[in-house]
Formats: structure tokens, C-alpha cells, sequence
């Protein structure tokens, strides 16, 4: 069994983030514990959350990436490394600081599962027995998950269920969850990679990191640039949803076309 992983990223760029996340939550092992969008915020959040794994993006604003660097190899137990930039230049310079790996923008979901499997190795020497209790309950949790009914929603201060048949798509905004029928929207204690653990029995499709679409709804596909597409729903406003370039083969492996 795999570590688990506790992952910060930091990037000022929204898209750029977004995608990065989206491709290392496809690995179960990793958990993304917060986001920074410059080197001062990603600093706090590393002494305040204590991360596994730090994912720096070199161009950043107020501090950059190096500079942040530097400053947590004087932690007594610094997270791991991979830097990632749009530029190749400062590769020599990101070794230097002992970082696990490089990326390069855009991302490539080979080179994000490679880079996985490289911190597996590095995190598996200092495996502790918490870790194996902790990869336990993950699994226990995931093959108990498959058998999901109902979903617990809110509105108005009051909980009911909705038939996971009857959910359109759902989406995250900010930090809130929300559920999406053919009309009306609700919100949802469960983040987004739970509900798809929960849901994966069902005909749901990760298109974008933000979205969780259910297939029977899907009323078309359009191209949207580079390479992307977005999908129109068959709800009360015929809600697009995009799908980002690195789901698109798979998606058109699940629809067969």
C-alpha cells in the first residue's frame, strides 16, 4: 500500500493549478491539502499544515518559488520538492535544492504519474506504522463507498437525500460543493473526490477537476481551444461544462466514439 500523501500546490496561475491538481487527484495516495498563489502564502500554509509534498511553481509573485526553497531546507522536517515552471532555465538550479523532480508546463499526465511514482519512493523510506493504518481505513472507506444510494444535500438549514440517478452534474465553487438536478442546485458536505469514489458505480465522468458529470444528462459535446471540448447538460439552463484537454481521449473511450 501507498503512502498517502499530503500535497500543497502553488501556482499563481488559476488554470495552470487547477490542472495540476486535477492530474495528481487521479492518484489515490494523494491528498491536496491547500493552494497558494505566491511564495509568502505558500510559506504560511507549510508551517501551519506541515505537507508531505509541495508542488512550486518557479515564477511566482512577492516570493518565488527558489526563494521559497531555500527558506523551508532549514525546517527540521521539510516537505518534498517538484518544481514546475514554463521555462527550462532553472532546472540546474531546482536540483541544486534537492527537489524530488521538474515539470514542465503544460502538463503532461505521463510526466505527473511519473513524478508520482518518484515521491512513492522517496516517502516509502520513511514509512511509519501511522501510514499503514492510514492507507487501512483509505481503503476500507473506498470499498464501502461502492454500494451509495442516496447523497445527503442542504437547503435551508435542512438535510434530505438525492437519488444519485436524478444528479445532473455537480460542481465545487470556492470551497462549497454543490449538487445539480434538473432544476435547482444543492450543497453537499463531501468534496468532489469523495462523491466520485461514492458514485463511481454510476454512469458519473471527471471532465475537469472542478466538475462531476452524470453521462445519461450529457445532451452534447462541442469543441471549445486547445484541444479542450465542453459538454452541454440536460438541465433547466442547458449548463456547459468544460472538459479539459488531458480527459478528453477518455471520455471519448467511455462514450465509445
Amino acid at each position: 500500500m501507498n503512502v498517502l500523501m499530503r500535497v500543497i500546490v502553488a501556482d499563481d496561475e488559476e488554470l495552470a493549478r487547477d490542472e495540476l491538481i486535477y492530474l495528481l487527484e487521479r492518484h489515490n495516495d494523494i491528498v491536496i491539502v491547500d493552494e497558494a498563489v505566491n511564495g509568502s502564502e505558500v510559506l504560511d500554509q507549510i508551517n501551519r499544515l506541515e505537507p508531505d509534498v509541495v508542488f512550486l511553481d518557479i515564477q511566482m509573485p512577492k516570493v518565488d518559488g527558489l526563494t521559497v526553497a531555500k527558506e523551508i531546507m532549514n525546517h527540521k522536517k521539510p516537505p518534498h520538492l517538484v518544481f514546475a515552471t514554463a521555462y527550462d532555465c532553472h532546472a540546474i538550479e531546482a536540483f541544486s535544492l534537492e527537489a524530488v523532480d521538474y515539470l514542465l508546463k503544460p502538463f503532461s499526465p505521463e510526466r505527473v504519474d511519473g513524478t508520482v511514482e518518484r515521491l512513492r519512493k522517496h516517502l516509502e523510506k520513511a514509512r511509519l506504522p501511522m501510514d499503514v493504518l492510514s492507507d487501512a481505513i483509505k481503503t476500507l472507506q473506498k470499498h464501502s463507498s461502492g454500494n451509495c444510494k442516496r447523497i445527503a444535500v442542504t437547503e435551508d438549514n435542512q438535510t434530505f437525500f438525492v437519488d444519485p440517478e436524478q444528479i445532473v452534474y455537480i460542481f465545487r465553487e470556492d470551497r462549497d460543493v454543490w449538487i445539480c438536478k434538473v432544476r435547482g442546485k444543492y450543497r453537499c458536505s463531501y468534496s468532489l473526490h469523495e462523491l466520485e469514489e461514492k458514485l463511481r458505480n454510476f454512469q458519473f465522468f471527471r471532465p475537469h477537476r472542478g466538475f462531476l458529470v452524470n453521462l445519461n444528462y450529457v445532451e452534447a459535446i462541442t469543441p471549445w481551444f486547445n484541444g479542450a471540448y465542453q459538454l452541454v447538460m440536460k438541465d433547466e439552463v442547458k449548463s456547459v461544462i468544460p472538459v479539459s484537454r488531458s480527459q478528453v481521449k477518455a471520455l471519448y473511450d467511455v462514450l465509445s466514439l
